[in-house]
This record gives structure tokens, sequence and C-alpha cells, in this order.
């Protein structure tokens, strides 16, 4: 049974049969154009990344039996106008986003128990991979979205198989 858990877990995380791989739905942004914003009021695909990230650390968090102190809203996980739009900073955020992605596929090949986390009770470790994989999904259908909505999509280098 573990396999398949981890079949499908990995599947979900990249992306297989829901929806592109969530590297490829950033890819070709840069620091500039992931902090653009289709019109006031909404988030850019830079916000959203960092949610993105914000709440994978968090899961990992959890995964790897570290204590994890849960937000009580979702404040802290939406930047504010004062994020920095410097290159390198862009660069950091997706390389942590890809990290995490790494690090919970290494995580669904380690399930060995359905008992709740230390640090998350209820929760086993696939239904906190799958959470991983469900929350980006969504979120990365909105960073598409946005994309599509500022002209930016496909990326440059899909533009030919979409």
């Amino acid at each position: 049974m573990f396999e398949m858990l981890e079949g499908a877990l990995k599947r979900g995380l990249r992306g297989k049969y829901i929806h592109i791989d969530p590297m490829k739905a950033i890819e070709g942004l840069t620091a500039d154009t992931a902090y653009r914003v289709p019109k006031p009021g909404t988030h850019s695909c830079w916000n959203i990344l960092h949610h993105i990230v914000y709440w994978q650390e968090l899961m990992l968090k959890a995964l790897r039996g570290e204590a994890v102190d849960w937000p009580k809203n979702n404040e802290k996980s939406w930047q504010s106008d004062t994020m920095s739009k410097n290159a390198d900073d862009w660069l950091k955020l997706v390389q942590k986003f890809d990290q995490g992605l790494i690090e919970a596929d290494a995580q669904a090949s380690r399930i060995e128990s359905m008992e709740g986390l230390p640090a998350w009770p209820k929760v086993p470790p696939f239904a906190a991979i799958m959470s991983i994989a469900q929350h980006n999904t969504y979120h990365i259908g909105e960073i598409v979205a946005t994309r599509q909505a500022l002209g930016l999509w496909p990326p440059p280098a899909y533009r030919e198989t979409f």
C-alpha cells in the first residue's frame, strides 16, 4: 500500500496528471515579471510563490519531526508591498521552492506509518505530503492565471508545446 501512496504523492508533487510541473509554471519569470500584478489588489506571482513556500516549509518541518509554531492566521504567509524586488531574492525563493519539492519527494519514499505527526497529531505523513501537493497545485493554478492575465503565458521555452 505504501508503494501506491508513494507513487501517487510523487506524481501529485510534480503535477503529473493534474497540471504542469510546478517548476515549469514559474519558469522564465524574472524578479521584475514575478513582481507584476494584473490589477491593483491582486497578488503577484512572487506573492503567490512566497505563500506556497511559507506553508510548504511548515509542513516539511512537521514531516521532519520538528516542532512547528503553526500561525493563527494566514497573514504572515502573504508578503506585503514592502517585499524585495531583488533578482537574487527571487532566485533564492525559486530554489527554496524546488528544494522543498525535492524534500517532499524524498519524504514520500520514507512513509512507514499511518500515525499522526508529533507537530500535526491528526495528520499522518502521507496526508501531510498530500496537503503540500494540493496546496501547491491550487496556487500554481493562480500563478498560471496571473501569468495569463499579464501576457506572460506560456513561458517562452514552452510556447511551441502549448
